[in-house]
């Protein structure tokens, strides 16, 4: 509004014409574009306005404000103006307030800190609206298609029945940022009604591997040094991937032997925590000559990942010797906490030190708070259930582990000593994943990581979950390094093959 005046406008940055007026109830709206340098058109726009105004399709004219500095409305007066001369206002009144699926989504995810929910949002959209997924929704579907209880079972199922998900990998992740999701477009109890009546994974896959101490040594022996001061930073303290990779020199207390520990899981998980002598001096050698702001580890997550599955491989921490689908990285928290409580720490304690929420959590490794016979025995005893010492006598002593000669070489912490694994005729040497910089695709692997990726899983929606990339990625690098796929018949990927699934 320019002098008093309801009229359209030239500002003098611009050779179109604006709009800017007052409207009862509402107050001056913004300076809205015509995207035209016809007077007449914006006229039309503007007398559109008041009549749209005047028809209580209010939240239309309020998604012309602007979303930000520098970025437009949910609108612009052209689209609002069209739509309301061709009486199609119920149906932008519908775009308004549902919007796409594909938009809404990876918008919301960019706010969210937790890892799991992030990769959730993925898979969402990778089975709903992606034209190289399933195409459950649409490409054009809008939100309120997961307003449907049926619709969410129907993504959860394809996951864990056609895709072989982990019933729990799915409801930390899809299930988790559905959640969310659901709770940022409606109201909390409105969310919960909807997941209420869709099928929750329930099945609890939890499974805790707990590593000997002469395991823990073998597969660190045979990791590569910046992978070595992961694993010990892990087993020493239970920390979560994401935070150690996000350790920072400004992080760490080398006075106090304490570390500001960067988890935005829950509020509990970010802490300072205090460290193990092994624990501080691996992050002393990875800070040597770092400045304060500078990460302590260079690996990418899905780096870190390929060469925690070669070392394991190689260490032999396998379902061949025992290992019931391999050991994974989250392991690790198991076994310290196996060993926190085995050392003589508490439970309270325990969940202290990993953070924990609930004390349920902690509670399941109560178990392991014993080590050896000595509380049955005193039981026993307590009950009159003790032998005489002549009977004793002829009873030979339990057997147990002997760990007590395991000590950390001092090799673990020089980044030129490559992996190895002792040996009859001395300790093997092990060869060290090479890193492939920005030729190796989205996640900085080589040739040689997509080549045994594709040799490990056998085939290329295998290989994609294992490098943590899409399977477009794969494909395109088996491609430009002809690597042959088994699922292909052993042939390199073409142009005319179908999408491997």
């Amino acid at each position: 509004m320019r002098q008093g005046i309801a009229m359209p406008f030239k500002a003098s940055n611009s050779s179109k014409y604006k709009v800017e007026i007052v409207l009862p109830g509402y107050g001056k709206t913004s300076r809205l574009s015509s995207k035209s340098k016809r007077k007449a058109v914006a006229e039309k726009m503007e007398q559109a306005l008041r009549h749209i105004w005047e028809d209580g399709h209010y939240e239309l004219v309020k998604a012309l404000e602007p979303e930000g500095p520098g970025r437009g409305g949910q609108i612009d007066l052209p689209t609002l103006y069209h739509a309301w001369r061709r009486d199609e206002l119920d149906k932008l009144a519908r775009r308004v307030n549902d919007p796409l699926l594909k938009e809404a989504v990876k918008s919301f995810a960019q706010t969210l800190d937790y890892e799991n929910h992030r990769l959730g949002a993925r898979h969402l959209l990778r089975i709903t609206v992606e034209p190289s997924g399933l195409l459950l929704a649409g490409k054009e579907a809008r939100v309120s298609w997961l307003y449907k209880p049926g619709h969410i079972d129907q993504c959860v199922q394809h996951m864990i029945v056609e895709e072989g998900y982990k019933p729990n990998t799915v409801r930390n992740g899809l299930w988790g940022f559905v959640s969310k999701f659901l709770q940022d477009q409606l109201s909390e109890s409105e969310a919960r009604s909807i997941l209420r009546k869709a099928e929750r994974p329930s099945e609890d896959d939890r499974r805790d591997v707990i590593l000997s101490p002469r395991a823990l040594h073998r597969v660190i022996s045979a990791s590569e040094w910046e992978v070595r001061m992961f694993l010990i930073l892990k087993a020493s303290t239970g920390m979560d991937k994401s935070p150690i990779l996000r350790i920072r020199g400004r992080d760490v207390d080398e006075e106090k032997w304490t570390l500001l520990v960067r988890d935005d899981k829950t509020q509990e998980r970010r802490a300072r925590i205090d460290l193990p002598a092994v624990a501080m001096y691996a992050l002393q050698v990875l800070l040597e000559g770092r400045k304060p702001g500078e990460k302590a580890f260079r690996l990418s997550k899905g780096q870190l990942d390929y060469r925690w599955r070669k070392a394991r491989k190689d260490a032999g921490l396998t379902p061949e010797n025992g290992y019931e689908d391999g050991v994974r990285l989250k392991d690790l928290r198991h076994t310290f906490a196996a060993h926190y409580v085995q050392a003589g720490g508490n439970i309270a304690g325990l969940k202290g030190r990993l953070r924990h929420k609930r004390e349920a959590q902690s509670l399941m490794y109560a178990r392991y708070e014993t080590n050896g016979n000595d509380d049955m025995q005193k039981a026993a005893e307590a009950m009159g259930l003790e032998l005489p010492d002549r009977m004793e006598e002829d009873l030979t002593e339990p057997e147990s582990e002997d760990e007590s000669d395991l000590r950390i070489p001092e090799w673990w912490f020089n980044p030129s000593e490559p992996p190895r694994l002792p040996g009859s005729d001395g300790p093997e040497m092990l060869d060290v994943p090479k890193r492939g910089g920005l030729g190796g695709g989205r996640k900085g692997y080589s040739a040689e990581d997509y080549r045994e990726a594709i040799e490990e899983a056998g085939s290329i929606s295998g290989a994609a979950r294992l490098l943590d990339v899409d399977k477009s990625v794969v494909r395109n690098q088996c491609k430009r390094h002809e690597i042959p796929v088994p699922t292909l018949g052993g042939q390199v990927p073409g142009d005319s093959d179908p999408d491997d699934r």
